[in-house]
């Protein structure tokens, strides 16, 4: 027969900095397996303004790890990046007086970001496929390496920027984490949009791609430091 005694009750600060905790993991395992994956692969990746035979090589010899990336991608923007963001954000609401409009924003941003993630890897998966580098005219692949460039240098980076920077409002408004941070969100925010913009001058090389590069990495740092704060954090 069970007692009272055997019982373990497990109060609701327990629960709620276990998930702290799995949101935090999940935030840095994300970074982990983002930056693997670009350095893996993306870094070397060339844009529509290469032009079609690039290409065409390029995705005919990377068609194994972009096969592999394709079903990988869903657990990196899906399962890790949105679990994290939900547990952020569940952590900064305390104290909100936006009225819910900063956590909205917020989540509407990382949804958006995730999807677009996904589409832009689905865009890989389709032009490294051989039918499509074996019969697919140049004016074909290159506008799917475009489309697949605005969705990664635009959508993307706008996506993120609202996510980022109305939770990093979230952090001055609820001092649950440090303001120094959220000025670096805001940083991480927008130099990323604005290192978009070299897809009007089509060159990949410029200063403002370097910008953008700046930011993103901003973004990563940032991440894993609210990261760091969930695990550290004991719930209100």
């Amino acid at each position: 027969m069970t007692t009272d005694a055997n019982i373990v009750h497990r109060s609701p600060n327990d629960t709620l900095r276990t998930w702290n905790r799995i949101a935090g993991f999940s935030g840095i395992a994300y970074v982990v397996l983002f930056v693997a994956m670009g350095a893996s692969i993306a870094a070397s990746a060339p844009v529509f303004s290469d032009g079609a035979d690039e290409l065409r090589e390029w995705f005919a010899d990377n068609q194994g790890p972009i096969a592999f990336f394709t079903w990988f991608a869903p657990m990196v923007f899906g399962v890790l990046g949105l679990t994290f963001a939900v547990g952020l954000l569940r952590r900064l609401t305390a104290g909100d007086t936006s009225g819910g409009i900063l956590p909205r924003l917020s989540f509407a941003g990382i949804v958006a970001g995730t999807a677009a993630g996904l589409v832009g890897m689905s865009l890989w998966a389709v032009m490294s496929l051989d039918p499509i580098l074996d019969g697919a005219s140049d004016g074909l692949l290159l506008t799917l390496s475009a489309l697949d460039s605005v969705i990664f240098f635009a959508l993307m980076p706008w996506a993120n920027a609202i996510f980022i920077i109305s939770a990093s409002a979230l952090m001055v408004q609820t001092r649950v984490m440090p303001t120094w941070l959220a000025a670096l969100g805001a940083v991480a925010g927008v130099l990323p949009v604005v290192g978009g913009t070299w897809l009007f001058s089509g060159d990949p090389d410029s200063a403002v791609r370097a910008i953008g590069f700046i930011g993103e990495l901003g973004g990563m740092l940032w991440t894993l430091i609210a990261s760091v704060f969930l695990i550290r954090s004991v719930a209100d």
